[in-house]
């Protein structure tokens, strides 16, 4: 019989990781590898969209996203954030900031156009603008630098065929939240090479240090960013698949509404009602969730410092932590390979975020968990 697969899906190499292997371990087993938080969504947000579902909101929604949705996003962004303004016609609600992202590069890439990525970065990208028939170009940063971006080592990396910037604050994976020197960069460099940035925004709750400046609000570059946004991980919401896109870049959010009326058409609408409610009562949830992570980022920082053969910079946001293992000796892929047959924990092998010498861990169990990790971590016999 004929081989019906596409050459380009004959080899696949998942960048999260394998999702099949089993360790030979005879420890229990310990998933710090996917960031798919722990807890519940609210309650309330529950409650609230199923009575929704009941009362009849069980049809496809406007394609662009359910209208008092995006009224509702208006209003949040206009009264949390400085300068944050756009209408109701900027916002394309998705399935997902992943969906999000995947039509943003459908939408804007021609075949051989490049997209920087500022690495360590979330793998998801390289996969999308591949699939888009673009070109990575990646740009490292230095954890002795904290992870702030370079404005030589940016700019030496545009081409006539960059097309984009994405950047990603807070980190995923490293935690670094941009400071204003490195926003500045990148909006000094979009501007003078005409280039779009896409800002993931995905972790914005989870800025721990210092409140989250969107650059979408600098002076000049509502005109020419895309923000990504989601309701994954701000408000635990993964499973119900919802996320949204900002942009006042002329044509931009209706060509990603045109190119998903051919996959999904709309966005889920009971999952819309749950992201309304969950705005409306997104100051209780923020102030369940964030101080719960944050607390699990500390201690697992601290454990990491006890650990003579690991090192880590210190994040300033999200909910994991990038661990630098070269004092072992190993690769990422062998020691990420090695901890999982060994103890049976899953990490994330940092090849896949762009750069060696790194694991990334996810701190979405409870502490409890996180102890028994570290201290199987801690008695490790290389």
């Amino acid at each position: 019989m004929k081989d019906f697969i596409a050459d380009k899906f004959k080899i696949r190499n998942y960048s999260m990781g394998d999702k099949l292997k089993k360790s030979s371990s005879t420890f229990p087993p310990i998933n710090l590898g996917i960031g798919d938080l722990d807890i519940n969504t609210n309650s309330i947000v529950i409650e609230r969209s199923m009575e929704d579902a009941l009362n009849g909101h069980t049809h496809y929604t406007n394609p662009f996203g359910d209208l008092e949705l995006r009224e509702e996003l208006v209003k949040y962004h206009r009264d949390n954030f400085k300068n944050y303004d756009f209408s109701t016609s900027d916002i394309f609600i998705t399935t997902g900031a992943c969906h999000a992202l995947y039509l943003a590069f459908k939408s804007i890439l021609n075949e051989g156009d490049e997209v920087i990525l500022l690495a360590p970065f979330f793998p998801i990208y390289v996969d999308q603008i591949k699939l888009s028939n673009g070109v990575p170009k990646i740009v490292k940063t230095k954890i002795e630098n904290g992870f702030q971006i370079e404005k030589e080592e940016l700019e030496k990396n545009i081409s006539p065929k960059t097309k984009a910037i994405v950047l990603n604050t807070p980190s995923n994976p490293t935690g670094v939240c941009y400071n204003q020197k490195s926003l500045n960069i990148i909006k000094e460099i979009a501007e003078k090479y005409d280039l779009l940035v896409i800002s993931d925004d995905v972790y914005d709750f989870y800025s721990y240090e210092n409140t989250f400046t969107p650059i979408f609000t600098l002076e000049g570059m509502d005109k020419r960013t895309l923000s990504i946004c989601s309701f994954s991980k701000d408000f635990a919401m993964t499973g119900w698949r919802i996320g949204y896109a900002i942009s006042k870049v002329p044509n931009l959010i209706e060509t990603m509404e045109y190119i998903n009326e051919g996959i999904v058409y709309s966005a889920p609408s009971i999952s819309q009602r749950a992201a309304l409610h969950a705005l409306k009562n997104f100051k209780n949830i923020k102030n369940n969730n964030v101080p719960l992570f944050k607390e699990r980022i500390n201690y697992a920082y601290e454990r990491i410092k006890k650990i003579p053969y690991l090192q880590a910079f210190k994040p300033q946001g999200g909910i994991y932590i990038f661990i630098n293992i070269e004092k072992t000796g190993l690769s990422s892929k062998d020691f990420a390979e090695m901890v999982f047959e060994k103890l049976n924990i899953t990490l994330l092998d940092g090849t896949s975020f762009g750069v060696d010498g790194f694991v990334r861990i996810a701190c979405t169990l409870d502490i409890s968990l996180l102890k028994e990790a570290f201290d199987r971590l801690e008695n490790l016999q290389f």
